[in-house]
């Protein structure tokens, strides 16, 4: 297990392959016209300029505002527990479901869904927070520790593995990881430092998986 960067690891396995970013607005929890304000800010941004991107995402306001004002014009309308209702006929190289299992309230069906896109090949990763982080930990102790306003659901190290294989999937590497906004934060670079030789306790998980197609 190591602590690394989200966005460097992701676009790194992402640049110039055939990419599916599930979730892919972001900001969940700010107003619609706070997310599109943001789209240059994002994964989403980033991914299609390195790589052959499609986005899913389920907020048809945010969408409809980047094709009228040409800002993205990649991204689809779907439910991610409703993959296979997709108009999506085709595998990719890489699947992306950054921060997003945490939000809906069957992860099993978007791991199902999933399995439409994959080719023996396909890398899917998942980041999602870290139920047994240190800080998250910290928070909870001093009656501090909130949640997402739109996650119903929590992950750890067993039971992320557990999801995974029980819907056939292969998981190929467990991380944990910083993300960009931490950067900006005085204590990060010591923090680091301590992450780097624990990264069992850093803050957010960092799958790698595969799905073997028959």
């Amino acid at each position: 297990m190591e602590y690394i960067n989200k966005e460097k690891q992701i676009i790194d396995t992402a640049k110039n392959k055939k990419v599916l970013h599930l979730g892919c607005v972001g900001f969940a929890d700010l107003e619609t016209s706070e997310r599109v304000k943001l789209a240059k800010e994002s994964l989403h941004f980033q991914l299609s300029e390195i790589a052959d991107t499609t986005g899913i995402d389920y907020s048809s306001d945010a969408i409809k505002f980047y094709q009228e004002n040409d800002i993205f014009d990649n991204v689809l309308f779907g439910n991610v527990e409703k993959l296979e209702q997709t108009d999506i006929n085709d595998t990719f190289d890489v699947i992306v479901a950054g921060d997003i299992i945490e939000h809906i309230s069957n992860p099993g069906l978007m791991m199902e869904g999933i399995k439409k896109f994959c080719n023996k090949d396909t890398v899917i990763i998942i980041t999602t927070p870290h139920s047994f982080g240190l800080l998250s930990h910290i928070r909870f102790l001093f009656n501090r520790f909130t949640e997402g306003n739109e996650h119903v659901m929590t992950f750890n190290t067993q039971n992320i593995v557990t999801l995974l294989e029980r819907h056939g999937f292969t998981v190929d590497s467990l991380d944990t990881c910083y993300q960009k906004n931490s950067m900006s934060k005085p204590m990060f670079f010591a923090g680091k430092k301590v992450f780097e030789l624990f990264p069992k306790h850093g803050g957010t998980l960092f799958v790698r998986a595969t799905y073997k197609t028959v």
